[in-house]
């Protein structure tokens, strides 16, 4: 269960007088941490999702407290605490306006509540919410890889309310287009927009990394959220981080936690055929014949029948630099009709001519109706290899 507003502050009204003046809407907001700032200009030191906690200590009045809490929202912190006695009698009407506008959340504690215990109390839950989106992590990748051994990770799964018999859904997440170096920053950041967006549906997910993915396990997502939980995400990154590219394979929602290893694979391979075909995303639900495919047990036998259909002409085009895997895909999708090929790729009829002859002997095929089904079903077959 990721750090929240709402999970920080559900006892902190009754052990500490914490008080919400606004910004409830915005209560699922993430806390990586808790800070003490009483200057305006350090706000530009956070990373955010940050907590800030203040006393007005060295101020001689509240006027500083509006172009603060703006530094705050630019830096994306979570939220204001404002620790009311001598040096913040009140809190000032503005600053109330100002993040009721944004949304922001505002809180105060009276004078009485020692600092030192509220932000230890918040600093050791961030802690434990941590090392439990840890250990979830692991019992998911248990469950994932070796389904067998439910008295492993079930107990895991359910001391932490995880409903084991309810639908599960996998997303799985290629990252591209950046560096190596500049990888853990996009990975974190990718990571950090999912979480935001999914805990304003539900906090029953969990997101990891499995070798070159970022794997999101959720359960009972509405399938339409996971959609536009995605298209939201895509948005997101591609104003703010244009470099940054993403392949998303989108699993069906299964049922019961045994129902994991199978949409792993699904999501996985789906990841794959999304990077191949430069889409953002595909969905299960609406793969059509990829359905059929992805459910192949023994990749050995996908790559055996590619091999025996379409793997002489990629070889030979490999050799000779020719173009004929993608030629014969154009004239399969255009019906067998040399004109429309010749339309499409600006290329004469003639050389087309020339390149189907060819593709035959290489086949040593004559293209016929049961010839081309065959074929085709090899192309779908090369973007799960």
């Amino acid at each position: 269960m990721a750090a929240t507003l709402k999970n920080l502050c559900k006892y902190a009204r009754e052990n500490y007088g914490m008080n919400l003046i606004c910004g409830e809407s915005n209560m699922n907001n993430l806390v990586n941490w808790v800070h003490m700032l009483e200057d305006p200009e350090t706000a530009g030191f956070l990373h955010g999702q940050e907590l800030i906690f203040s006393t007005g200590i060295g101020h001689r009045n509240t006027e500083w407290l509006l172009e603060f809490a703006k530094g705050l929202v630019e830096h994306q912190a979570s939220g204001l605490v404002l620790n009311i006695g001598p040096y913040i009698e009140s809190v000032p009407e503005d600053l109330i306006r100002f993040c009721r506008e944004v949304r922001f959340p505002l809180f105060t504690i009276p004078w009485k509540t020692r600092i030192v215990d509220i932000t230890n109390d918040f600093c050791r839950k961030i802690i434990k919410s941590e090392e439990n989106e840890v250990t979830v992590a692991s019992a998911f990748r248990n469950a994932i890889f070796f389904p067998e051994q439910g008295a492993e990770y079930r107990p895991v799964l359910e001391r932490r309310e995880f409903d084991l018999e309810t639908d599960f859904c996998v997303l799985a997440i290629s990252i591209r287009g950046i560096s190596n170096e500049d990888y853990p920053e996009y990975d974190k950041i990718v990571r950090l927009k999912f979480t935001r967006i999914f805990v304003n549906h539900s906090d029953r997910f969990n997101i990891f990394r499995q070798d070159k993915n970022l794997i999101a396990v959720l359960q009972n997502f509405d399938p339409d959220f996971i959609e536009k939980a995605v298209d939201t995400l895509h948005e997101e990154l591609k104003y703010g981080y244009p470099d940054c590219k993403i392949n998303i394979g989108i699993s069906f929602n299964g049922q019961g936690i045994t129902s994991l290893a199978r949409n792993y694979k699904r999501a996985t391979a789906l990841a794959r055929i999304a990077e191949k075909q430069d889409k953002v995303k595909l969905s299960y639900q609406n793969i059509g014949l990829y359905q059929l495919l992805i459910e192949v047990e023994d990749p050995k036998a996908l790559r055996k029948f590619y091999e025996d259909t379409l793997g002489k002409l990629e070889s030979y085009d490999l050799k000779y630099k020719t173009d004929y895997v993608a030629t014969l895909k154009n004239y399969l999708d255009n019906n067998a009709s040399v004109q429309e090929v010749a339309k499409e790729t600006f290329v004469h009829r003639n050389t087309i001519n020339y390149k189907i002859k060819k593709i035959k002997e290489l086949l040593q095929s004559e293209l016929n109706y049961q010839d081309g089904l065959k074929l085709l079903l090899a192309y779908y077959v090369r973007e799960l290899l």
